[in-house]
């Protein structure tokens, strides 16, 4: 219920706050740790039990896609993205640790897997996306990237599977930085 709170605090911050950077800034820092927790409210509401495909998705950062909720969006989109980046990885890919999808139950493990990276995936390209239209060039950008990707390595590094998500998303980035050179972007 934590990420709940938090949510609501994002969305008080970026009601108070308006566009102010400072405001734009705190809303998405409230929704990003929203993010990190959200996705285990399965497990408290009825969805289908844990990891539910609901909960466990990119849908929750898609719902807040109306513009003026962008920060809320990005935040929760990158701490989903996160989350289901370490969920990829749990100790064991049976039972609890499947993906359940509603009326029709678990799925196997390599779809639970597939289905959490594609998801870990639309979420951190729309947190990407979202925060780049939300943030002026410049050194704030910057800024604002290098904070996110501390946040998010002190949140892997304390979660089970973290660090193997950290090398799965680092090459990921590498690839794109990769892909982006190339292309000529």
């Amino acid at each position: 219920m934590i990420a709940l709170a938090l949510l609501l605090a994002a969305a008080a911050v970026l009601h108070w706050g308006g566009s102010d950077t400072a405001a734009l800034l705190g809303a998405v820092a409230l929704a990003a740790a929203a993010g990190t927790t959200l996705p285990d409210i399965d497990q408290v509401l009825p969805l289908g039990g844990h990891r539910s495909a609901l909960s466990h998705s990119v849908l929750p950062a898609c719902l807040c896609l109306r513009r003026r909720w962008w920060p809320v969006a990005a935040g929760l989109a990158l701490g989903l993205g996160l989350h289901l980046a370490a969920d990829v990885f749990p100790r064991s890919m049976r039972g609890f640790a499947t993906v359940k999808l509603p009326f029709a139950g678990g799925m196997g493990a390599g779809a639970s897997r597939a289905w959490l990276a594609l998801n870990m995936a639309a979420a951190l390209v729309l947190a990407v996306a979202l925060g780049r239209a939300l943030m002026p060039g410049g050194p704030a950008r910057w800024a604002a990237a290098a904070l996110a990707g501390l946040a998010g390595l002190l949140y892997l590094m304390r979660v089970p599977g973290g660090v193997q998500a950290m090398l799965l998303l680092g090459a990921c980035g590498w690839l794109a930085l990769s892909a982006r050179r190339h292309l000529g972007g």
